[in-house]
This record gives structure tokens, sequence and C-alpha cells, in this order.
């Protein structure tokens, strides 16, 4: 398993999914601030930021997990001019600082919608850049081409939309809302991102395209995915057990991806 590196894993895909659940449940609570029935109730609210929250906060100290040193991280940020990992670091910092901060005022005064979606907003924008800043520490590898692609950035964006926009459907169902359009366009821009960089990969000499690991994470991202859309305004996901399952299942999709994404590479020597 260490050729996967499972705590990176965990780092990039929690963070990722943190990052697109913020823009998501934001977006969601923007365009039906004014009506009330669509509104959540305070203690789901505060449920829902709450998990939002950890999702992305222990996923982010996640990335901690495979160095050696834990307790010496902090030297991470000592190269931020010429060191993508450094400005990786440094900017995970302040976005957690910014999540936290629509978190407590969400959680404070959850009626404040329009000033605690506009935050959310400002939070899940700016997080998209900063996940393309992490898959820059992979794509300036050149030596090693399944992440010197395209692909590296466009699966990492996937991530955030499917996992983000993917999740809060049948979340949202579960509460007996009803979902917005812009949830469904987000959820389906994911998943379009996902096989894009499926597709792009797999055209990459040393593409393992026939691991478990890959075919899971089709049926798991991509037709799971499919199928959170195309239900979305079925009565299916009132249902406690089928909501979880299918975030779950995407979760799953996702996590199976990332480890082939690290095992591809990990597994081959030397690295440099």
């Amino acid at each position: 398993m260490h050729d996967y590196q499972l705590p990176l894993v965990l780092f990039t895909v929690m963070s990722q999914w943190g990052i697109g659940a913020v823009l998501a449940l934001s977006l969601y609570q923007w365009q039906n601030q004014t009506q009330n029935v669509a509104m959540l109730s305070t203690k789901t609210l505060r449920t829902t930021i709450a998990l939002i929250w950890l999702i992305e906060v222990v996923g982010s100290s996640m990335s901690m997990g495979h160095l050696g040193d834990p307790l010496g991280a902090y030297r991470s940020v000592l190269g931020i001019a010429h060191s993508w990992l450094s400005r990786e670091a440094i900017a995970f910092v302040m976005l957690n600082g910014l999540i936290s901060l629509w978190a407590l005022a969400s959680w404070v005064q959850p009626n404040a919608i329009r000033r605690n979606s506009l935050i959310g907003l400002f939070c899940g924008v700016i997080g998209l850049p900063i996940i393309l800043v992490t898959a820059q520490i992979y794509y300036q590898m050149q030596t090693h081409p399944l992440w010197h692609t395209p692909a590296t950035q466009i699966s990492f964006i996937g991530t955030a939309l499917l996992l983000g926009f993917g999740s809060m459907i049948p979340w949202l169902r579960l509460q007996g809302k009803v979902i917005s359009n812009s949830l469904k366009i987000g959820a389906f821009i994911g998943a379009l991102f996902v096989l894009v960089g499926l597709v792009m990969r797999a055209q990459v000499p040393g593409a393992d395209v026939t691991s478990l690991l890959l075919w899971w994470q089709v049926i798991a991202s991509l037709i799971v995915g499919i199928c959170i859309i195309t239900l979305s305004h079925s009565a299916s996901f009132s249902k406690t057990s089928l909501s979880i399952i299918a975030i779950l299942m995407l979760f799953s999709g996702e996590i199976t991806g990332r480890m082939l994404f690290y095992g591809n590479v990990m597994t081959q020597a030397p690295w440099f």
C-alpha cells in the first residue's frame, strides 16, 4: 500500500471534496436565499457545515502523514520562491483559515444567508486555483509522463466538482429539497472532467488500463455520478441508506482513482 501513498491520496481527494462542497452549498444557498421552503433548517445547515469543515481540515492534515518528520512540516513553507510544495502549504493554510471563517460565520448566524453565501463562494472560487497549485507539484515532473500531462489538472478539478456537487445532490434530496440545475451542471462538469482525465492518461505509455482500481473508478465515480444526476428529482434519495451509499460510492471511486494516479508512478524506479 506504500506505493499508493495513502496519506497523499486522502489529502488530495478530501481537500478537493471540501472545496467543491463549500462551493456547491454556497451556490445553492445563494440561489435560494429568497425561498424559505428551499432553505435548510438551522440544525441541518450546521450539521452540513460541520461535515464539510471536517472533510476539508482533516483532509488537509493528511498531507503531513507522508512526512518522515511531521513535526518539522513548518519547514515546507521556506521555499516559497521556488517550490510548488511550499506554495501549496501556504495556500492551504490560508484557505483553511477562510473556510473556518465561513463555517464559524454560518454556524453563529445561519440566517445571514447572503453574507455567508458570499464568503463560501469566495472560498470555493479561491479554492479551485489552489487545487491547480497542488496539481502543479506533479505536473512539473517531466520525467514522469503520467503526471506531466494536462490530465493531472483536469482530473483534480474534476474530483472537486464531482464530489462536491455530486455529494450535495443526495444530501439535499435527503432533506426533501429540490435540486437546482446549477448543482446538476456542476456534478456533470465534474464527471466530464474526470472522464477526460481518465481518457487522456490512458493514452500515456505506462498507464495501467487493466487495473481494477481504474474500473472501480469508472463504476463508482462516473456511472454512479451520472445516476445521481439522473435521479436528482426522484424520491430515491429520500432514503437515508441510499443517499449515504451513493456519497460513499462517489468517494471510493475518486479514492481508487487517486491511488492509481500515485501507484502508476511510485512503482517505477528510478524516480528522477
